[in-house]
């Protein structure tokens, strides 16, 4: 019996810097210089890499972690290493 690949995720927990509520942002809308609003409080959230936020380095990293990810798994299904 095989089993169908997991699909990675397509959001990502972003936690808000203002009101500290976690909200999931869509991994493509997380790229340097986008801005996202909390749906919580309105707050702009600028994603940056060198952001002193803790919550926007998470989502960078995770992001970053996913992406890589995908790409291997692409890699690997193309035949190449």
């Amino acid at each position: 019996m095989q089993l169908a690949p997991t699909k990675p995720p397509d959001k990502i927990r972003v936690l808000c810097t203002k009101c500290r509520v976690p909200f999931r942002e869509k991994i493509r809308n997380i790229r340097e210089g986008v801005q996202v609003q909390c749906p919580n409080c309105n707050k702009l959230i600028t994603f940056s890499t060198d952001s002193a936020d803790l919550g926007v380095q998470r989502a960078f990293t995770e992001a970053r972690r996913i992406k890589n990810g995908m790409m291997l798994s692409i890699n690997r299904s193309d035949g190449t290493n």
